[in-house]
C-alpha cells in the first residue's frame, strides 16, 4: 500500500521533472537565438565599418560622415540592448536547469526511498519464512521425540 502511494508520487515527479525539462530545453534555444541575433549585430557592425572604410579612402562628405556616426552609435545602442537580453535569457535558462536538477534530485531521492522500503519488506517476509521453518522443524522434532517415547 505505501509503495503505491510512493509509486504514484514518482509518477507525478516524473511527469513534473519532464515538463521542467522540457522549459530547460526551450530556455537553453531561446538563450541560443539570442546570443546569434548578438553574434549577428555584432557582425554587421564590423562588416559595416570595414565598407564605410573603404568608401572613406575615396573621399566622403562631412554630411556621410555624421550619417555614419550615427548609424553607428545605433548598432552599438542595439548591440548593448541585445547582449543584456542575451544575458537574461542565460539567467533564465540556468535557473530553468537548476529547477529541473532539483526536481530530478527529489525523484531519485522517492525512488531511493521505495527501493529501501522494497529491501526492508523483504527482509521481514524472509525472516517470517525462516521463523515459520525453523517452528515447522521445532514441532517435528518434538512429534518425532514424542513418538520414540511411546
Amino acid at each position: 500500500m505505501i509503495n503505491q502511494r510512493f509509486n504514484m508520487l514518482i509518477k507525478i515527479q516524473q511527469e513534473r521533472e519532464e515538463r521542467l525539462q522540457a522549459q530547460f530545453v526551450s530556455a537553453q534555444q531561446f538563450y541560443q537565438q539570442q546570443e546569434q541575433k548578438y553574434q549577428g549585430l555584432a557582425n554587421y557592425r564590423t562588416e559595416y565599418i570595414q565598407q564605410s572604410q573603404q568608401q572613406g579612402s575615396l573621399g566622403i562628405q562631412s554630411r556621410q560622415y555624421n550619417q555614419f556616426v550615427n548609424f553607428i552609435g545605433k548598432l552599438d545602442q542595439a548591440i548593448q540592448q541585445q547582449g543584456r537580453a542575451v544575458q537574461q535569457a542565460k539567467n533564465a535558462a540556468e535557473q530553468r536547469k537548476q529547477t529541473w536538477l532539483a526536481m530530478q534530485k527529489k525523484r531519485k531521492a522517492l525512488e531511493l526511498l521505495v527501493e529501501r522500503n522494497n529491501f526492508a519488506e523483504l527482509q521481514k517476509q524472509l525472516k517470517q519464512e525462516q521463523k515459520n521453518a525453523d517452528e515447522y522443524a521445532s514441532q517435528q522434532f518434538m512429534r518425532l521425540r514424542a513418538q520414540s517415547l511411546e
